[in-house]
């Protein structure tokens, strides 16, 4: 992405919190890598695709799984994601053209934000 002016990024945060406020973050690994995970840490709960998951025509970002929609944050079109969910740490690195994806527990996206 190149440098946007404050209002340009206004309107892109508005345009995106829209299209991604009540989705659902997917993990970017396989079932079998979080089974493993899983298994070392069985309070972990994220989600992750199956692997015959397909997006939606004109989403690439977008899965639909069993009737709920799922994100993959590595398709968005921007330079990096990050996933903040509650209680964990995160860095306080400033990348302006990185989407921060804040959910709940459940992986429920309630918040974005480019910094």
């Amino acid at each position: 992405m190149n440098q946007l002016s404050d209002e340009q990024q206004q309107a892109q945060l508005h345009g995106w919190t829209q299209k991604l406020t009540s989705l659902y973050i997917s993990q970017d690994m396989s079932e079998v890598d979080y089974m493993q995970l899983k298994e070392r840490d069985p309070k972990l709960e994220l989600q992750v695709l199956p692997e015959d998951a397909h997006a939606e025509k004109d989403t690439p970002w977008l899965f639909v799984v069993a009737g709920k929609k799922f994100v993959k944050p590595s398709l968005l079109p921007f330079d990096g994601s990050r996933h903040i969910r509650p209680g964990r740490p995160i860095t306080r690195d400033l990348c302006q053209d990185r989407i921060n994806l804040y959910s709940k527990d459940d992986g429920k996206i309630t918040k974005i934000a480019f910094f």
